[in-house]
């Protein structure tokens, strides 16, 4: 007896063209905030966009995109996947801070590469902790942000903290202002056996309570190598730029290029602590800070001849580079 076959349901039909049926919450590449008409219930699309970034980077898929569409302020981000996080000119997208948390926290794989343009992170008092604290991940791109007003006591209080702790990682900020903080503007120390390559092109770091740009090996048992191009540190509390490590760690070095140094609360360079810490600088104004500079324990400053000195306390030459 013939049996007649029962008719395909829709499910089945896409199934038989080998058609994927996408999950009832699947996650997109490319997510959207909005200060005025977005809500974390939504599922983040353009047409239904998120409220804060912590909303759409967890219904963002890895290596995908979050857009802001308007200005306002979207709330502190823990980011954990590859990300880009994009603001190109809509106004002001900010992260407020206050008490003892932290602005934006990077605690991702180490395969993960993050990429933050145009976002303010503001400090508003009441002992505020951190603009940016980064421990793990691949590479953090920063353009086009503003760091400020950061306040607080100890480790806090600090712009970008750079503190990865295994692997090799990259730092990139560009066009960038840190300012105001209470305590240093620009801070990295890599943890562990670690290789920091850190790269700042038209940088301001200006007004911070304690040094300007910080680069400490002494935690780490790898490499740290930067350079700062087009960039200033000026009006710090501390030193302008201060290079540290100790012995048997992290070798440590700066070259900074077309940049200004200047009224900066101490030196305007300390290169400290062991012969692994080295700093070369050219084509740079060092001007009006209230120290020249200082080099111990076997550390190296080295001049290429073409920086502007003057007007700095204890002024002497630096000495000349050796042939790179």
């Amino acid at each position: 007896m013939h049996k007649s076959t029962p008719p395909l349901t829709a499910l089945a039909l896409l199934l038989a063209f080998g058609l994927q049926v996408a999950p009832a919450h699947a996650q997109l590449s490319r997510t959207f905030v909005s200060a005025a008409t977005g809500s974390d219930g939504n599922n983040c699309d353009r047409s239904t966009p998120c409220r804060t970034f912590q909303g759409a980077h967890d219904k963002t898929n890895d290596q995908g995109e979050i857009v802001v569409l308007d200005p306002g302020g979207y709330g502190s981000l823990t980011i954990g996947k590859a990300i880009s996080i994009v603001n190109d000119g809509v106004g002001e997208a900010s992260i407020l801070v206050s008490g003892s948390a932290t602005g934006i926290t990077v605690i991702a794989s180490g395969v993960s590469d993050i990429n933050l343009r145009g976002i303010t992170v503001q400090g508003i008092g009441f002992g505020g902790g951190n603009g940016l604290l980064y421990t793990a991940g691949r590479s953090l791109t920063i353009t086009n942000c503003v760091f400020r007003n950061l306040t607080g006591a100890g480790n806090s209080g600090n712009g970008i903290v750079f503190a990865p702790a295994n692997g090799t990682a990259y730092l990139a900020v560009i066009d960038t202002l840190v300012a105001d903080n209470g305590g240093f503007g620009i801070e990295v120390q890599p943890v562990a056996q670690m290789n920091a390559n850190v790269a700042l092109r038209r940088v301001n770091i200006l007004n911070n309570g304690a040094d300007g740009l910080v680069l400490n090996g002494a935690q780490n048992s790898g490499t740290v190598s930067a350079m700062m191009v087009e960039s200033a540190t000026a009006r710090n509390g501390g030193n302008g730029i201060f290079i540290h490590t100790d012995a048997n760690r992290a070798a440590v070095e700066l070259m900074a290029l077309r940049s200004t140094i200047t009224r900066n609360g101490g030196n305007a360079f300390v290169v400290s602590n062991s012969p692994n810490a080295r700093m070369f600088i050219g084509q740079s104004s060092v001007i009006d800070n209230a120290f020249s500079w200082d080099a111990t324990g076997g550390a190296a400053l080295f001049s290429f001849g073409d920086n502007e000195v003057a007007r700095n306390s204890g002024d002497r030459p630096m000495p000349t580079a050796p042939p790179i």
